[in-house]
């Protein structure tokens, strides 16, 4: 629309509009100035509106419009100015300056305690037929609330259809429009859930609702609980598609009473009541006279629903920094998945009031946001904060919001660190098992290494492991393996711990109990007596029955587990390594294999370009890249047979192994590897390997891993003489065929008769 000089009221040109300041708010409906103006045969009647006290230092216009006319036909063009304050967007083309909202009379607080006192709709009209000359919108709103209430206890309902009843309902919907701007927001939200509940009410009546509630929107006329609060009705009662009319199910008599039809005709109970047949009572509408419930008028209230809650959260939005310690809580509550892109406006709010926040409050804020699934930064920080202030305030519930919270986003927060251990030093063996138990999934999620929850959660299994749960026991035990920690009297708790895994072997799933297992090996704790046990056929075809991935992850723990037991087998290093080339399954498929794939190809592109592509290869069950040399620091070649596994050409003078590095190794708080790597590190050291670490991000940028690889081998080779073994002989990729590694499949972890090989 192209827009058409009309700024003469004002004195103003569209230069200096544009040069304004952006508006954001309606002016007032104060009428200054009306022209007619024709040209070429069209009538141009601009009205201009606006507040323009103070002309001299604000002359900004709130509010024009254009009538235009064109042969018979009148279009109203409005074109929308808003002055630059606090208040919010959306605007409508008008502005709240109707009366200002009464107070109630002691005439309407006493006829509302009469309206409480009837129980049946006789009585309340009874009241009504009582004529006084005070009876305005407040005792109006008033019984239709209270007539709305009767017909969800369903009493008497069919009273209300008379002639003279449905008069008397006309003077109350009558009453009610009129009175309209002059009811408080909680009497106006109250006919809002009223009319939304009922079928029948006056749409004139509604329409005047609806109008009123976008005036007070637009004016920030509603605080921020109350928008909550029309908000939550209108998502409840409101803004649900219309369901079509269901299908016949044509359930007989005799099989009414059944489970399934009864949750049917439950789940369809509402539709049901729209299609009942002739022989049923007749409809309970609200009002007869008013009964035009066609679905026409209820799309149009459905759609008239969503447009008024659409604008409620625009305004929650342009409104985020009126949220107090009070109201955060409840916007983080009513946000649905859909509107959580509003959490990071909130964590600016939250900045400034954390501190007056409430137990229960924190604790809604917590799990909002688990159930919304956002990871919000500054606002956990802000909530650590709070936590570390009043720790005096901190109680089971809400110590296991914080952690549930937490540990879902893998969020390490110093200040519920202090709190968690300070909580668990006051409670001793006296904690909860839950609270413990998520205490140590979440320094375990963390990688955080807390020898004061550690030791928290050893003594108590050991004083009270006979009353755990499976699930519990299966957090609490696995979580030393991960973090590399054994309790400084470590005989109680593994004692206690191997009691209790026994006695629940059969109640743990076969991932689970085989990754507890298997965590223990990490810190040198071989679990023998549960060895027959999962290495029976009768588990074998338990674990072969499962569904990936928990087939995958079993069998992954399965071979840990088998393999640990072989290593202890024989101190014989030649042997052991022969056994490990053996293997038939070159692939890693444990925790051993880098997250890091992109630097391992190009550690891998690098070594082949310095030692040569045949006199490298991947370890297996390891993923790590070793290198074997002679007596003269010159690679040997390595040959990989199918049925034979890996063969070293020549006598072994060292044995190299390159390991990346990352922080993903270590724990957040120390720099003590993890239960994985260490376990790693100790069987590689074991077999005779000369560790070569090397940290991954050297190997982001391609152009930079030969060099970096040469400066960390340098110590142990001579490149050049390397590089003159190596001169007129063409090198082919010998490792093209063990690269699948990287990419390995879920077969590939199918137990084989070499996993179960062991060393005599």
């Amino acid at each position: 629309m192209t827009s058409v000089p009309f700024i003469k009221s004002t004195q103003r040109t569209l230069q200096a509009l544009k040069n304004s300041v952006v508006p954001q708010c309606l002016g007032c409906f104060v009428q200054n100035n009306t022209s007619m103006h024709q040209r070429n045969g069209r009538y141009l009647h601009i009205t201009s509106r606006g507040n323009l006290k103070n002309e001299s230092n604000q002359k900004i216009l709130s509010q024009s419009s254009i009538l235009v006319q064109d042969g018979t036909g009148i279009e109203e063009l409005p074109i929308l100015m808003r002055r630059a304050t606090k208040d919010s967007f959306p605007f409508t083309p008008y502005s709240f300056a109707g009366a200002s909202v009464k107070e109630e009379s002691e005439f309407d607080v006493s006829f509302r305690q009469a309206l409480q006192s009837c129980g049946s709709v006789n009585a309340v009209f009874k009241l009504l037929e009582v004529p006084h000359n005070q009876v305005e919108g407040y005792s109006a709103a008033f019984a239709l609330q209270r007539l709305h209430e009767l017909k969800s206890l369903n009493t008497e309902w069919h009273q209300i259809h008379s002639f003279i009843r449905s008069a008397v309902m006309r003077e109350l919907y009558d009453r009610v429009q009129t009175d309209v701007k002059l009811l408080s927001p909680e009497t106006l939200l109250s006919l809002v859930e009223c009319y939304l509940a009922a079928d029948g009410f006056s749409q004139s009546c509604v329409d005047s609702i609806n109008e009123e509630i976008q005036v007070r929107l637009a004016d920030s006329a509603f605080t921020i609980p109350e928008l909550l609060k029309l908000a939550e009705i209108l998502k409840e009662k409101g803004a649900f598609p219309l369901k079509s009319k269901p299908l016949d199910l044509n359930v007989d008599n005799t099989t009414k009473n059944s489970d399934f039809v009864s949750q049917t005709l439950s789940a369809f109970s509402r539709d049901f009541e729209e299609f009942k047949a002739d022989s049923t009572p007749k409809k309970q509408h609200f009002d007869r006279f008013s009964a035009h419930s066609s679905i026409e008028i209820k799309e149009k209230i459905h759609a008239k629903c969503e447009e008024i809650l659409g604008n409620v959260w625009i305004h929650l939005v342009s409104r985020y920094p009126d949220v107090d310690e009070h109201s955060l809580p409840l916007v983080l509550q009513a946000l649905s998945p859909s509107r959580k892109s509003v959490v990071p406006l909130l964590e600016k709010a939250a900045s400034n009031i954390w501190a007056e926040l409430t137990a229960d409050g924190v604790e809604t804020c917590l799990n909002s946001l688990s159930r919304l699934r956002v990871y919000n930064n500054g606002l956990m920080v802000h909530l650590g904060r709070w936590a570390y202030v009043h720790i005096h305030q901190m109680n089971a519930g809400l110590l296991m919001s914080f952690l549930h919270t937490f540990t879902m986003f893998s969020f390490l927060d110093t200040n519920l660190i202090k709190v968690l251990e300070k909580c668990l030093q006051l409670k001793g063996t006296k904690v909860q098992t839950d609270v413990l138990a998520m205490s140590v999934e979440y320094c375990l999620a963390c990688r955080y290494l807390s020898p004061i929850v550690m030791e928290a959660a050893a003594a108590h299994l050991a004083e009270h492991g006979d009353s755990y749960h499976p699930l519990q026991l299966y957090a609490i035990v696995r979580a030393f393996g991960f973090l590399n920690y054994l309790p400084l009297k470590p005989a109680p708790f593994l004692k206690k711990a191997e009691t209790c895994l026994w006695e629940h072997f059969d109640n743990l799933a076969e991932r689970q109990i085989l990754e507890v297992l298997g965590s223990l090996t990490f810190v040198n704790v071989l679990p023998k007596n549960f060895y027959r046990r999962v290495t029976s056929a009768y588990f074998y075809t338990k674990v072969g029955a499962l569904m990936n991935p928990d087939k995958l992850t079993a069998l992954m723990w399965l071979r840990v587990l088998k393999h640990s037991i072989a290593m202890d087998s024989s101190t014989d290093i030649n042997k052991n390594l022969h056994w490990v080339l053996e293997q038939r399954n070159a692939r890693s498929v444990f925790l051993y294999l880098d997250s890091h794939k992109v630097t391992i190809l190009a550690m891998r592109a690098a070594l082949d370009q310095l030692v040569g592509a045949r006199h490298n290869h991947v370890l297996p069950f390891y993923g790590c890249c070793a290198v074997y040399l002679d007596k003269n620091g010159i690679p040997l070649e390595v040959r990989r047979d199918k049925a034979k596994g890996y063969k070293i050409l020549g006598d072994v003078n060292k044995k190299l192994v390159m390991m990346l590095r990352s922080a993903d190794h270590f724990t957040t708080n120390t720099r003590q590897l993890l239960g994985a790597q260490a376990q790693r590190t100790r069987n590689l050291n074991r077999l005779g390997f000369t560790l070569v670490e090397i940290r991954a991000s050297h190997f982001f940028f391609s152009d930079q891993s030969v060099d970096v690889l040469r400066e960390h081998l340098s110590p142990y080779m001579d490149l050049s003489d390397v590089a003159a073994a190596r001169s007129g002989v063409e090198e082919t990729s010998g490792n093209s065929d063990q690269r699948d590694w990287l990419s390995y499949s879920c077969d590939d972890a199918l137990i084989s008769d070499d996993d179960g090989d062991s060393i005599d």
